[in-house]
């Protein structure tokens, strides 16, 4: 029986090679999953039971997003750990913002360009870059940084904290949407529940609302928000099965690799931590000092 482990820090001890592994995956499983889950893959908001697609529901969890950042016209945006571009061209599509969206697959990189030429956006730009360097950006350049389910994979959270903190300018807003433990510390069966599923999604920590809480002050930034949206995402998870499940397994074998099938079978590890309130969905907005 495992004693105890701390959600603060990594249980995956080497950064490159995490990082390295984070990249591999995503440029596996992209393009497939990308058939599945639709152009955006982070969770959907739902409430009082009113019947919404898949996507419609991913959509107004970025809008109930955007209306908590108050994003004007041509406001620059850092979409850090930006994916296959979804949120990205939502918010320059519908906001007009000016997006930078950055990630560490080439594989996201090519479909979130590929995406936002054929739709005619034209103010947004996609690159590779490291979250926790964020080395090809100036100081002060951006009014706001978005991260929208990344951080989770981030293997140093107060590094991207202090990133995000040099890129924005004075009064410039950080909004951070994250998977977060519901507590400091598991033992027991519970630690090895925690571990098994930091295992399946390669993520090196989760740690707590307050924790990030805590990170965010460190660094100097006013926390303005700090709200659990658990109740609203969790559904999420009972579709996300229900879309894998409509696939056979040589159908999620031939999109998404030995790794996507790999991943459909965790799914149901999310499904109850989210169930059984051992996983958080933390929403953060915290601003700079001006």
């Amino acid at each position: 029986m495992m004693d105890s482990i701390r959600t603060d820090r990594p249980i995956l001890v080497n950064r490159e090679k995490t990082t390295q592994t984070i990249a591999k995956f995503w440029d596996k499983i992209s393009e497939g999953w990308r058939m599945i889950w639709g152009p955006h893959i982070h969770h959907g908001y739902y409430e009082n039971n009113q019947p919404i697609t898949p996507l419609k529901a991913q959509e107004k969890l970025i809008v109930k997003l955007a209306e908590l950042v108050e994003i004007t016209p041509n406001a620059r945006v850092l979409d850090v750990g930006c994916g296959m571009g979804g949120s990205s061209i939502y918010l320059a599509k519908n906001y007009n913002a000016l997006v930078t969206g950055i990630t560490l697959s080439q594989k996201q990189v090519e479909i979130a360009s590929r995406t936002a030429k054929e739709n005619n956006i034209k103010n947004i730009s996609f690159k590779i870059e490291d979250a926790l360097f964020l080395e090809s950006f100036d100081d002060n350049s951006f009014d706001i940084v978005w991260s929208l389910e990344s951080c989770e994979q981030f293997f140093d959270k107060n590094m991207f904290i202090k990133q995000a903190y040099r890129v924005l300018k004075p009064g410039g807003k950080l909004m951070l949407a994250t998977w977060c433990s519901s507590h400091n510390e598991y033992d027991g069966h519970l630690a090895k529940k925690y571990q098994k599923l930091c295992f399946a999604f390669d993520l090196p920590y989760m740690p707590t609302i307050e924790c990030y809480c805590d990170l965010l002050k460190a660094e100097n930034f006013t926390v303005n928000l700090s709200l659990d949206w658990s109740r609203f995402v969790k559904k999420s998870w009972d579709i996300g099965i229900s879309l894998v499940n409509a696939y056979t397994f040589f159908r999620v074998l031939k999109v998404g690799g030995w790794r996507g099938v790999r991943f459909a079978k965790q799914i149901k590890l999310m499904q109850e931590a989210f169930a059984q309130n051992r996983i958080e969905y933390g929403v953060f907005l915290a601003t700079k000092a001006a």
